[in-house]
């Protein structure tokens, strides 16, 4: 069955992409990537490959079928996924279409769902050019803020406590007053990526188990252990949002039986 296509959400999005073009964007990722590819924690698995693809690709065609993924950025950007061998639980987007995954965060999650609401979640990053709307706002010190996405992704596999260091370091400079852009950016990447759930066969109570996941984490957890709380900071605006867009009475039971036939496919 075709998926429907909606060329805009029901909301607005935050505006066009800024002055960072496409393919410059690329190249910055590639500069980064080719440095990650050269990292030993950086594992080459194929089972765990096909299985994070198996996610990976519905999500995409889901993005392309409701007007989410341009054709230029389809075409531009490399649309790859790291997989690394940190056992923290951390996932991350950077620039030109690239996502890094913790093992960590593929051995805590319960359901595909759950992995799944994370990637479209990063997914969502990637397509609205959240990394290009952030250097633009700071034009003049974009130098700056370049140097801290790549020092930051080359410590990624390392050290994560170093990492965010390196990045809000940087960004503390180029970006001390984009604090309210940065939860525009978590809300709207959750939104966009929220929708892509359904279209490519997902619950999206993947959202709402996962937030529940990561909030008692973050109430429990003070060991470093977590790193994606720290880069995505989950507010109750947040949760509150998304468990707001399941509607009240839906069928659980539903979910529940999409979430074991994906994971019967899966095996």
């Amino acid at each position: 069955m075709a998926l429907p296509v909606h060329a805009q959400s029901q909301l607005p999005t935050l505006g066009e992409s800024g002055d960072l073009t496409t393919s410059a964007e690329r190249r910055l990722g590639d500069r980064i990537i080719r440095e990650l590819y050269r990292d030993p924690d950086y594992i080459d698995d194929p089972v765990i490959a096909d299985y994070v693809q198996g996610i990976w690709q519905p999500l995409m065609e889901a993005a392309r079928a409701r007007g989410e993924l341009s054709p230029e950025l389809d075409e531009r950007f490399a649309w790859e996924i790291l997989l690394g061998r940190d056992r923290t639980v951390n996932a991350f987007a950077l620039p030109g279409g690239y996502l890094g995954v913790h093992l960590g965060l593929v051995g805590v999650v319960a359901t595909r769902d759950e992995l799944a609401s994370v990637l479209a979640h990063e997914l969502s990053h990637v397509t609205q050019r959240h990394i290009s709307r952030l250097i633009s706002q700071q034009s003049k010190q974009t130098p700056l803020l370049l140097g801290a996405l790549v020092l930051g992704a080359l410590a990624a596999s390392k050290n994560p406590g170093a990492t965010q260091a390196l990045v809000v370091g940087g960004q503390a400079l180029a970006m001390q007053n984009q604090l309210n852009f940065s939860r525009d950016m978590e809300r709207e990447a959750d939104r966009i990526g929220y929708g892509l759930m359904a279209p490519a066969g997902f619950s999206p109570l993947g959202f709402v188990s996962m937030f529940d996941k990561l909030q008692q984490a973050n109430r429990l957890n003070d060991n470093g252990s977590w790193p994606y709380l720290r880069s995505h900071p989950l507010t109750t605006e947040r949760m509150a949002d998304m468990q707001s867009r399941h509607p009240p009475g839906a069928n659980l039971g539903q979910a529940v039986a999409t979430s074991l036939e994906h994971a019967m496919v899966a095996a």
